[in-house]
């Protein structure tokens, strides 16, 4: 039985492009923030499925053991990471929808 580790690396992309958003919106630059607010929830969600196909993969290799030591720390860490990574979109589209209104 391997590691998936999709969803490390779509979760880092996902954090890494709203970091992005966050800065451009620090820079006033208003072009093409839908797009990263856009991929940032994508990569997001494709992480967390990620995390679902691992916890099947245990499933279907009967693995029981495996699933009582990472089913727990994996409902915390996606809980928070989710968490997390919808405040920070919603700040980059609050920075960004506040900028334009003023102008």
């Amino acid at each position: 039985m391997e590691w998936l580790y999709g969803w490390l690396l779509l979760g880092c992309v996902a954090f890494l492009l709203v970091l992005a958003n966050l800065v451009r919106a620090a820079l006033r630059k208003h072009q093409g923030w839908q797009a990263l607010l856009f991929a940032s929830l994508s990569c997001g969600g494709l992480s967390l499925l990620c995390a679902l196909q691992m916890v099947g993969e245990y499933i279907r290799g009967w693995l029981v053991d495996s699933l009582l030591d990472v089913v727990p720390t994996l409902v915390a860490v996606c809980s928070g990471t989710a968490g997390l990574g919808i405040v920070l979109n919603l700040l980059a589209l609050w920075l960004h929808t506040r900028r334009e209104v003023r102008g």
